[in-house]
């Protein structure tokens, strides 16, 4: 296992990624730009605006429930993986977009296709709320750690891609069946092609792409939190969801929505009636389309200066521009000089790039651990975009029913309440650029202290001082150097050894892993060179050691069998190994000690006459060697005459409870008196999971 990911494969789930959001991104806002015509055909009324009023309560019931999304998926995703969620989510709004498009209208089933659109809308935003956060962290834990804001400022562009795409698709179908056809049915086909797609890329990602490596490392040393919920509204992380939400991702909501939507409506026929809604559709997606190739430009440019001073700028600065921008579509719109509005639906667009761009998507990245990550992201993006920005076409229009003013009302939510809630991002934020989301997988943070001896210490030296600090591994310097431990003083026992010999002849050579390199090194190292720790040093330093079972937690996968009802369901001699290796009680020690060098195990019963009258582990004959030891004696003599048994009817649980109360690594399985296995923690974590 590696953290190292290849460009090529790095590229493949750029594109998944983003085909997966841009495609969810479809699926939502082809929703929002025919909210008008929703209100026909969902929401008749005598009054247009109470029409429309209901359509966007029926758009903003979906970013409502965004948060909801994130909190279900978030879960999801950060217990069973980033792609199950993803791949979930995605299916979701697969349901609830092509629903959209086969749902009945109000003349055919009354109130009933009123409800069935708010249903609809909330299994969008559900979907929506955890897809596009998983999305987010599926991407950017396989890219390169300083080309995050590049990477992931490409997966930013979906959202505006999208809207583009379907108003360019509004577009297309409006002119090619005609206004009235589109509004009498045509206007289904957005809904029911954008679900068509959707289902090929889950299809796809579902098949051909995997987990990121970072969710893998969480598994394979059991980091993978079992509440990320409640860490997300611990005291400790709370304040940074609180943060991220209100102070960066909220306050830009409402200058996004008013971009890259309501912007539609305010020149469309709705209010200001400069052009019609299919002409406003097009300017948004021409325009953003011109512009998206800032997402990324600004995303790397803040993997260069900072993520904050981009961010600052995307908000105030856009913020600041709105009451220029709308004042000057006033003064050109009644001329309907296409062009210049063109121009400054760009300069809006333009000003989307640089506050939602890489920039915003590495900040969430870095802000939180990799085991809440998921959560966490979700849960503020979501807060930010999906209540904060999501209301935004709901509470202009609801400002404009009270003020009769829609300039004013505009400016009131997109720049007053974006400048007044960055405040908080402006003068307390931190800055998360050079953070390394690798950094709780560092080798160090896995490492415990070791003892240290030269390689010229003699195997008596080595055994008195692991003997002495209860240690089972000793790391030997020099210019040659290696790993010295228990199963070493087997092999070396069994070859013959004395005990003035020096160690290293007998100490598995392992590289040293630096500190500040990410522990899957170290996994590497375990597998390639068979051992069962390896040292870790900080320049030639050794400063610890890393072994695989505290590696993997094998004492936190035991004590989960407590919980577990697969360890009910499992008994002792369905997990134990099939071959059982026993020795009788008149084997010398150095015929035990061949065995066990031979067939590299560390534990051994000892049987008479059918009967289990003792064990013999590789610890025993470490305290034997610090006293001097006779290979010649039988091992009736050391062996330890009272060991811990269990039933082989017991289960797993009981192995367990057994195994940690008394500390110890391996339980003989008996039937009366018989031996008929050995069941160790090694097989009891593995078959509980």
């Amino acid at each position: 296992m590696s953290v190292q990911v290849s460009f090529r494969q790095v590229a493949g789930v750029a594109a998944v990624a983003w085909s997966g959001a841009f495609l969810e991104w479809v699926d939502f806002y082809t929703y929002a730009l025919l909210a008008g015509t929703v209100a026909k055909v969902y929401f008749p009324s005598k009054d247009p605006i109470a029409s429309l009023l209901a359509s966007f309560a029926a758009l903003a019931i979906g970013f409502l429930f965004r948060p909801l999304g994130a909190i279900l998926f978030g879960k999801i995703g950060d217990q069973f993986g980033r792609k199950v969620a993803f791949i979930t989510a995605m299916s979701l709004m697969l349901a609830g977009t092509l629903g959209i498009g086969l749902l009945p209208g109000y003349a055919e089933i009354g109130v009933l296709a009123s409800v069935g659109v708010f249903l609809l809308r909330i299994v969008q935003g559900l979907a929506l709320g955890g897809g596009y956060g998983a999305a987010i962290t599926y991407l950017g834990e396989f890219v390169p750690e300083h080309r995050r804001g590049l990477f992931t400022g490409f997966l930013f562009t979906t959202p505006a891609a999208g809207m583009a795409t379907v108003g360019a698709l509004i577009w297309l179908f409006s002119t090619m069946l005609g206004k009235q056809a589109y509004e009498a049915w045509g206007w289904r086909l957005n809904f029911i092609v954008a679900g068509i797609v959707v289902f090929v890329v889950v299809l796809v990602m579902h098949l051909f792409y995997k987990e990121t490596p970072v969710f893998s490392m969480l598994k394979a040393v059991r980091r993978v939190t079992s509440a990320p919920i409640r860490e997300v509204f611990s005291a400790r992380y709370l304040p940074l969801v609180l943060l991220a939400w209100i102070g960066v991702v909220g306050a830009h909501g409402p200058i996004w929505y008013t971009n890259q939507l309501f912007n539609t409506y305010y020149i469309g026929p709705n209010f200001r009636n400069y052009v019609d809604a299919a002409t406003a559709s097009a300017l948004l997606s021409t325009a953003t389309y011109a512009a998206l190739w800032t997402y990324p430009l600004f995303g790397y440019l803040s993997d260069k200066i900072g993520r904050k001073p981009i961010l600052l700028l995307g908000i105030y600065g856009n913020a600041l521009w709105f009451p220029i921008a709308f004042w000057l579509i006033d003064q050109v719109g009644p001329q309907k000089d296409l062009t210049a509005m063109w121009l400054l639906f760009w300069s809006m667009t333009l000003f989307n790039g640089i506050g939602y761009s890489g920039a915003m998507s590495a900040f969430l990245l870095e802000l939180f651990p990799a085991r809440i990550r998921l959560s966490a992201v979700s849960l503020a993006y979501n807060l930010g975009y999906g209540i904060t920005g999501g209301l935004t076409p709901f509470v202009i229009t609801w400002l404009y029913s009270a003020t009769k003013n829609i300039y004013i009302s505009t400016l009131m939510y997109s720049t007053v309440v974006p400048m007044v809630m960055a405040l908080w991002y402006l003068l307390r934020g931190p800055e998360t650029l050079g953070t390394r989301i690798w950094a709780e997988f560092a080798a160090e943070k896995f490492a415990k202290k070791t003892v240290t001896l030269p390689a010229t210490a003699p195997i008596r030296e080595v055994v008195s001082a692991l003997a002495s600090t209860g240690s089972k591994y000793a790391v030997l310097v020099g210019s040659v150097a290696g790993i010295f431990g228990t199963r070493c003083l087997i092999r070396a026992l069994s070859a013959g050894a004395k005990m003035e010999e020096p160690a290293v002849n007998y100490a598995v050579k392992v590289p040293c892993i630096q500190a500040d390199h990410p522990v899957t090194e170290v996994f590497v190292a375990l597998e390639q060179y068979n051992v069962r720790a390896v040292p870790i040093c900080k320049g030639s330093e050794v400063v610890g050691i890393v072994e695989a079972r505290e590696l993997i937690n094998e004492a936190l996968g035991l004590k989960s069998a407590f919980k577990k009802k697969v360890a009910l369901r499992f008994s002792v001699a369905d997990a134990a190994p099939r071959e059982l290796m026993t020795i009788s009680p008149e084997t010398t020690l150095k015929e035990a000690v061949d065995l066990m060098a031979k067939n590299n195990i560390g534990f051994l019963p000892i049987v008479s006459g059918g009967k289990l009258v003792g064990v013999l582990s590789e610890s025993d004959v470490l305290k034997l060697a610090t006293r001097g030891i006779d290979l010649s004696a039988p091992v009736a003599t050391v062996m330890n005459s009272k060991p811990i048994t269990i039933g082989k009817d017991a289960t797993l649980r009981d192995a367990a409870e057994l195994m940690v109360k008394h500390n110890i690594r391996h339980l003989p399985v008996v039937d009366g008196d018989k031996v008929v296995a050995v069941v160790s923690v090694k097989d009891v974590v593995r078959v509980i999971g």
